[in-house]
């Protein structure tokens, strides 16, 4: 993998798509600060500066079908997670994309896919993944990081940090885009790391989902339908409902 390492950048998942149409597959775009840093919900993401790493990987999976779109999320938490697990922390995937410490956030993605016809022609995965930082703004809810977890003595050196983590990246994509197979394979795993799945929690509908007044529900995670990609709850009274990005909230 190509890895361009920035000092500033308004945001890594912005120049990536300014050069996505010439730049190599594989390509890493990582900086020091991001002025506009993105996150999901339209949210901005907050890092420490060269505390963390914060960057985007161009992909180009051309032979990936637009309804398949979901496995790129999947190789991309997957990568993290098993990064993590080789610095000895155990980590979840919230859906569809968070990775979860037990109920705290380390590292957060957002995915964008471009199409040509019926086939992806790009895919952006930015990342951040809390390192080094040890204090949050309180605006922040629940978060940790790669130091506090494994209460290292020293800092980690983020560009070595993201070079493990690329290796990581490659290996899995090469593993899981190359055949259905492994695709199938990447499902399971996925939701055997799904954050809360089977567990009875408390979820917020959102107006997305009730065109109205959100409301709490009591339920648990059961799957992920195949083609949306949606969150598929059981409800205590055995209803099955099925929910988009921004339909549902999670009760941490």
């Amino acid at each position: 993998m190509k890895c361009i390492w920035l000092n500033m950048t308004d945001s890594t998942n912005a120049l990536a798509a300014r050069c996505r149409k010439d730049a190599e597959h594989l390509t890493v775009w990582s900086a020091e600060y991001q002025s506009e840093g993105k996150g999901q919900r339209g949210n901005k993401w907050e890092s420490a500066d060269k505390e963390n790493l914060t960057f985007s990987i161009l992909v180009k999976p051309t032979q990936l079908r637009a309804n398949n779109q979901f496995v790129i999320s999947q190789i991309a938490s997957l990568a993290v997670v098993e990064y993590l697990r080789t610095k000895g922390v155990e980590a979840k995937i919230k859906w569809p994309n968070d990775i979860y410490v037990g109920d705290k956030k380390i590292c957060g993605m957002l995915i964008e896919n471009f199409l040509s016809g019926d086939k992806l022609s790009e895919s952006i995965i930015g990342i951040g993944l809390n390192i080094n930082q040890k204090l949050f703004s309180k605006d922040i809810p629940n978060p940790t990081s790669l130091i506090l977890e494994t209460s290292s003595e020293e800092k980690y050196d983020v560009k070595k940090e993201l070079e493990i983590f690329a290796e990581i990246f490659s290996q899995q994509y090469a593993q899981i885009i190359s055949a259905d197979p492994e695709q199938l394979k990447a499902n399971a795993r996925y939701f055997q790391l799904l954050y809360r799945m089977g567990e009875e929690h408390r979820y917020i509908q959102t107006d997305y989902y009730t065109e109205g007044t959100p409301g709490e529900i009591v339920g648990k995670i059961v799957g992920i339908e195949e083609k949306t990609a949606r969150l598929i709850l059981q409800l205590d009274n055995g209803q099955l409902r099925k929910y988009f990005f921004k339909e549902i909230a999670y009760i941490i």
